[in-house]
């Protein structure tokens, strides 16, 4: 979770038997404009959006806190001044990044090991101490010496300033969160799934799950391809998405998506024994992001309450740069805008319903997700990691544990694929079987075999089939659960 970034949240109260959604993404600064990146590089402090990780999570206490707010940043603060040991995932991230990493200084501090003069490797002990001081004053002092004028705010800003940035204090001190409520959808079964809204990827998750609730088949090379179908159809309808807030006609397509019979209507289009190449016949007007500096928490209370958080800083170490003054990394999340006249790297225009605008929240692909049953019970928690790749994923796990009957751990460790539309060609992993991928191709897909030594969207999760929780790390990326009991 990071301290530059943003994040949102799903949270159910059991007792209230109610569902809210905490949007507290980064925005644009006041000093944006929709042509700032034409012929610049999306890169460095100039990317990145305010950062509001920490006010939202003080917003997210302020409601439904228990414990004292300094007590929240212990493990944190322990973990910058005593260490932490470097997993398998950061060390070959570090390695992908290097060169960036030795030629910024305010990288090299952190990720360079003293002790051999190169980039810290599996195993190896990594301090956050200039960032565990900030922290500490937070947790003592609270968001405002960020937010409201207070020191670490100011020298976050010079450092930014310093660095071409263009957030100010002023940025700082207007961010505000918005609560929302919860994206539906209702499955025939009784379950319900609640996600989060605009400007994430929440309603494009209910769209795939509407239109794959009736398309289920026993023919499993059918199946696989209705729902890459499916996929086609999401991403080509997500590209005329953006902040509801500042983009009011995106209302239409919104509405459009949570419409069951919008799903209905869009099962017609699907053949089982056929694809298309045609950008148009998916409802495209194309945009596309990477976010890959994300993480997801699922947390399920013994009082049955449950909170599902997707935070993220967009792409691995964001910006690429560091508040040397605070030890706070940077997002990039300017990235997730779209740029007028801009071609991506698939030859796609850019779209104009995800432009720039001061204030505004750029598209995600985030969902963090959770599924009650008529009961008002939490059956699954679910959200993850990896870009464009996380909604499809969601999907996935979201149909197999629902429809398919896999368990949480398989549903997370099967084999995916992937199609956001653009380019026209689905993913698959190698766990996907031969009998697949050969239909998959003989219907008219172009398939891109994954590799094995590669991670893709890595996904958490809690399934509750059966009155024990059952907790799940997806083996694509590293991850961790523990069960807190509080009885002696």
């Amino acid at each position: 979770m990071g301290v530059g970034g943003g994040f949102v949240a799903t949270i159910y109260s059991k007792e209230m038997g109610k569902i809210e959604t905490l949007i507290a993404r980064e925005t644009a600064p006041a000093a944006a404009d929709e042509n700032m990146f034409i012929d610049r590089k999306i890169t460095g402090a100039i990317a990145a959006a305010i950062p509001s990780e920490i006010y939202g999570y003080y917003c997210l206490h302020a409601k439904f806190g228990k414990l004292p707010w300094k007590i929240l940043f212990e493990p944190a603060i322990d973990l910058c001044f005593n260490g932490l040991a470097v997993s398998k995932y950061l060390a070959q991230v570090l390695q992908l990044y290097g060169d960036h990493i030795r030629n910024e200084p305010s990288m090299a501090e952190i990720f360079i090991n003293p002790d051999t003069d190169d980039l810290f490797k599996e195993g190896e002990i990594m301090y956050r101490r200039k960032l565990g001081e900030t922290l500490q004053i937070v947790a003592e002092e609270g968001p405002g010496v960020i937010y409201k004028g207070g020191r670490i705010g100011k020298k976050l800003v010079q450092d930014i300033k310093e660095m071409g940035g263009i957030i100010t204090e002023a940025d700082l001190q207007n961010y505000q969160v918005r609560w929302e409520e919860s994206v539906e959808v209702h499955f025939e079964n009784g379950f319900t799934l609640h996600t989060t809204p605009l400007p994430t990827s929440g309603v494009v998750l209910a769209f795939i799950l509407n239109v794959m609730g009736a398309m289920y088949t026993t023919n499993e090379t059918v199946f696989w391809h209705r729902l890459v179908e499916t996929f086609k159809h999401a991403y080509g309808h997500r590209t005329s998405l953006g902040d509801i807030y500042f983009e009011p006609h995106v209302t239409v397509n919104y509405n459009k998506l949570l419409d069951v019979s919008f799903a209905v209507e869009s099962r017609k289009l699907i053949s089982d024994d056929l694809t298309y190449a045609d950008f148009a016949h998916y409802g495209a007007n194309f945009t596309n992001e990477e976010d890959q500096g994300t993480a997801n928490i699922a947390v399920l209370a013994p009082n049955g309450d449950a909170i599902a958080v997707t935070s993220t800083v967009n792409s691995h170490f964001g910006s690429k740069v560091r508040s040397r003054q605070t030890g706070i990394i940077l997002n990039d999340e300017m990235d997730d805008f779209s740029t007028p006249g801009v071609i991506n790297a698939y030859g796609i225009p850019s779209s104009p319903s995800n432009y720039i605008k001061p204030g505004k929240r750029p598209l995600s692909s985030t969902c963090p997700s959770i599924v009650l049953d008529q009961n008002g019970d939490v059956k699954l928690m679910v959200g993850g990691a990896g870009g464009s790749r996380i909604t499809t994923s969601v999907a996935q796990v979201i149909l197999r544990y629902l429809m398919l009957n896999n368990t949480i751990q398989e549903s997370l460790d099967a084999g995916r694929v992937h199609h956001q539309l653009a380019p026209m060609r689905v993913d698959v992993e190698p766990e996907v079987s031969d009998t697949i991928n050969n239909y998959l191709l003989k219907v008219g897909h172009e398939i891109n075999y994954l590799s094995g030594d590669k991670t893709y969207s890595a996904l958490t999760a809690i399934g509750l089939k059966t009155e024990v929780p059952q907790p799940a790390c997806d083996r694509r990326r590293v991850g961790s659960w523990t069960i807190i009991n509080s009885n002696p």
